[in-house]
């Protein structure tokens, strides 16, 4: 094995990621080195990297991550479901790194704001041991990281969008405790937006109305059980809250989603709701995001409003059974809409940001 390995780092917003070279690191106790098959472009990763989001630099990013595991410290003999692990073994992981032991591991059960958090793709690549990001041949995962073994079912590209996006969407549902027989809006047919639909018909929901402004999104989350779609362009407001209604009995839909990163749909989301529906905002993952309401709606309509930001180790497991579960079921591989190496990673940033496609995967 070469004793060095390529990243493409980003050294300053809407700057072009440069190929630098690093020291492969020894291994230590509880820590597993990968040798990275792909990772796809997030769209957390394009708000870093137009600026959007402040990150430390220079950075490594890419969190949406698969890889063969090339060596395995002392300790590591399991992955967080009980399943051995051996070198060579195909893994995908949580995007952070938690202690524990901290006030909000321990006694809040929130890991992803562990005190002493660590995060793949969003911590700096300056130090030892430099792979700590996606965009990369190699990825050093410490021992606070939990590690899932990927079904042999599944292909890169069908599971890279899971340690992000989908446990994401999975923690979203979970925390507004989705139903069957609910109707839900949808509100973005990115890739949070396409598996919170997939998600959501597997939970048994009636309507699955999902908003969106680019007509081959809305055509593509079709794919993926939505029962109705909504273009938003040329609507006002009004025009969309009368067509959910028209949809569910002129009540509105139980639960709405967020998932496009607009501030501006949480008002018109809230509208959406009948009364005592319940709202999940996920995509507003950014400072900055202002938006307006009428607080007298959340009263007089007995609103319930959550946050959700990453995920819980249950959500990947989930997320990972669910992708092995409904395989055959929604073209998961679809999501994946282009392919670029590492060599070509400014290519493909600048066709993620167009959104002409749900995902663009990296293979290094």
């Amino acid at each position: 094995m070469s004793k060095t390995g390529r990243a493409a780092v980003m050294t300053a917003a809407k700057k072009e990621l440069e190929i630098r070279e690093y020291p492969l690191p020894d291994v230590g106790p509880g820590c597993i080195l990968v040798r990275i098959t792909c990772c796809t472009i997030c769209g957390s990763d394009l708000h870093t990297w137009t600026g959007r989001r402040k990150s430390p630099l220079p950075i490594i990013l890419g969190h949406e991550i698969v890889g063969h595991i090339v060596e395995i410290g002392a300790g590591v003999t399991m992955d967080s479901g009980n399943n051995p692990l051996r070198v060579g073994d195909r893994i995908t992981w949580t995007i952070m790194d938690n202690c524990g032991k901290c006030y909000f591991c321990r006694e809040k059960g929130l890991m992803m704001k562990c005190s002493r958090l660590k995060k793949y793709g969003h911590d700096s690549c300056a130090e030892w041991p430099h792979f700590v990001g996606g965009f990369a041949e190699y990825c050093y995962i410490t021992p606070g990281t939990c590690v899932i073994r990927v079904p042999d079912e599944l292909t890169d590209e069908q599971v890279a969008p899971a340690n992000c996006a989908l446990s994401t969407v999975v923690a979203g549902w979970d925390a507004i405790e989705i139903r069957p027989f609910e109707n839900v809006l949808i509100q973005g047919a990115g890739a949070l937006g396409v598996y919170a639909a997939a998600l959501a018909s597997h939970y048994g929901c009636r309507r699955i109305i999902v908003a969106d402004v680019m007509e081959h999104r809305l055509d593509f989350v079709k794919k993926f059980g939505a029962t109705d779609t909504i273009n938003s362009k040329e609507l006002t407001d009004n025009e969309v809250i009368d067509t959910v209604k028209d949809l569910t009995g002129g009540f509105g839909v139980d639960a709405v989603m967020e998932s496009a990163g607009f501030p501006a749909l949480l008002p018109l989301g809230l509208k959406c709701l009948r009364t005592g529906g319940r709202f999940v905002e996920i995509g507003n993952a950014f400072a900055g995001a202002m938006f307006n309401c009428d607080a007298s709606d959340i009263v007089f309509k007995c609103l319930t409003i959550r946050g959700v930001h990453n995920y819980d180790t249950l959500h990947l497991q989930k997320a990972v059974d669910f992708l092995q579960m409904t395989r055959n079921r929604f073209p998961f591989g679809e999501i994946v809409g282009e392919r670029v190496s590492l060599d070509e990673i400014n290519t493909g940033l600048k066709i993620a940001e167009s959104g002409r496609t749900i995902r663009v995967a990296v293979k290094p």
